[in-house]
């Protein structure tokens, strides 16, 4: 039960903006007053909050419980969620989507840490993986849910969030007050950050730049194809969370077997649903069969990065490394509309159908690139390179050395022979000293007789 209660927590956090979608045009209705802006506001104003609150999470877990932190966040997400079906003004509505924001800030790093406190090794991968076929999920159930509801009454499209209900039950009793992680002597597991975490966060944001490519762009290219039917794309839509749930249900499996080749892999899932979207789309089936590889393919990389900062960082450190994973991925959502239109502008007319092309071919590129890679360490060529190579510079260490030794032989020389000189000046200076004192002692005696 306690896999459950973390995993019920990545399920109800995607579905925040999604759940109220079906209902906004109800909701502008019901509000006539209200923006334009303030009214997209509310499927947007909630991701802004996520970044901030995610640092402030990986800060909390060093003096907090995580399970006290869920807690409140949990209470925070009801309080958000199903408050705006009691709203009588735009400005209400508006600030519970800013507690809902809060809360899921609060939430998505603990749901990661929480994984790599209580697995350790292939369990943990797996979690990871079922943690983002429940965050795919979750995006198909606030489809189905959200739409139900919201044909009942804009109001009612909000009490989906009582979902979190369930997720509030699981935490309370199944999960312990206080992670595991402990060394030998029973302290507190000491924390360290890895630089390279940052580097998993770019790979983060390239992966979200690609996929969110479909969600955010998907009707614009139906309709450049001659495809209308909003039915067809939510179809498509829900076929792309379903290629993320498989390949988060499958990803420990497949880095078992695949070993080395399951990150070139990874990429060239990507570029084959790239392919059939961009270049035979005049077929629906093949269509969807590409958004569904591709969904495959992004829910496979990233429990991955995920896995990685959890490797390489340890204690406090590892919710930090999550809070920069997670605003990484509300980056690559945010730019990836801007970078797909200037790609299409660059290389096209602007179109949608140009910015799929042109990410179609560079998938594939870079899949050759890491295949090429992945070929010449197998063939050998690469550690033969690799040994001359250190060969080469294990000469310049040695010419080196002995030009250093050379150095220090004659640096010891010239010691020796300044000891050499010292040492014979003093054998003079000694010797002055004792004339002089037989000199002095003649004198005295001397002195002594004249006195008689």
């Amino acid at each position: 039960m306690l896999k459950y209660a973390i995993l019920s927590v990545s399920l109800i956090t995607v579905m925040a903006g999604a759940m109220i979608a079906p209902a906004i045009a109800s909701i502008a209705a019901a509000f006539p007053n209200a923006s334009s802006f303030q009214i997209s506001l509310l499927t947007s104003l909630h991701a802004g909050l996520v970044v901030p609150f995610s640092f402030i999470s990986g800060y909390l877990v060093r003096y907090i419980p995580k399970k006290n932190i869920l807690i409140v966040s949990l209470i925070l997400y009801l309080i958000g969620g199903i408050g705006g079906s009691l709203s009588d003004s735009m400005w209400f509505m508006l600030a519970t989507r800013v507690v809902l924001g809060i809360s899921i800030g609060l939430m998505i790093p603990l749901s990661i840490t929480l994984i790599s406190d209580y697995y350790e090794g292939e369990e943990r991968t797996r979690t990871l993986g079922l943690q983002s076929a429940a965050t795919n999920l979750g995006g198909i159930i606030a489809i189905v849910v959200s739409g139900f509801l919201a044909a009942q009454g804009w109001r009612y499209s909000f009490l989906a969030y009582g979902l979190a209900i369930l997720a509030l039950v699981l935490v309370f009793f199944f999960l312990p007050r206080k992670a595991p992680a402990k060394s030998a002597e029973g302290e507190a597991e000491e924390s360290n950050f890895d630089a390279r975490v940052f580097l998993l966060a770019i790979y983060m944001i390239l992966t979200f730049v690609v996929f969110f490519g479909i969600p955010s762009n998907m009707s614009l290219f139906l309709s450049e194809i001659d495809i209308t039917n909003t039915v067809v794309n939510g179809i498509i839509i829900a076929i792309c969370s379903v290629g993320g749930f498989a390949g988060g249900m499958s990803v420990a499996f497949f880095r078992r077997v695949l070993k080395s080749f399951f990150v070139p892999l990874q990429v060239v899932y990507m570029a084959i649903g790239f392919v059939l979207i961009a270049f035979l789309n005049q077929y629906i089936v093949l269509l969807g069969l590409g958004v569904l590889i591709l969904g495959f393919g992004y829910g496979s990389t990233v429990p991955v990065i995920f896995d990685g900062a959890t490797k390489i960082t340890t204690g406090a450190a590892r919710s930090m490394a999550t809070a920069i994973l997670v605003s990484s991925i509300y980056l690559g959502q945010f730019i990836s509309p801007i970078v797909l239109d200037e790609i299409s502008k660059i290389f096209g007319n602007g179109s949608v159908y140009y910015s799929y092309s042109v990410m179609a071919l560079a998938l594939v590129f870079v899949a050759i690139l890491m295949f090429v890679e992945r070929g010449l360490h197998f063939s050998g060529l690469k550690r033969w390179l690799a040994r001359s190579s250190s060969k080469h510079a294990l000469s310049e260490i040695s010419a080196s050395n002995a030009r250093l030794q050379e150095r220090v032989d004659t640096l010891a020389n010239q010691l020796d022979e300044v000891r050499r000189q010292q040492h014979s000046d003093s054998r003079e200076q000694i010797s002055l000293l004792k004339n002089m004192q037989e000199s002095i002692s003649q004198k005295k005696e001397y002195d002594n007789k004249g006195s008689y």
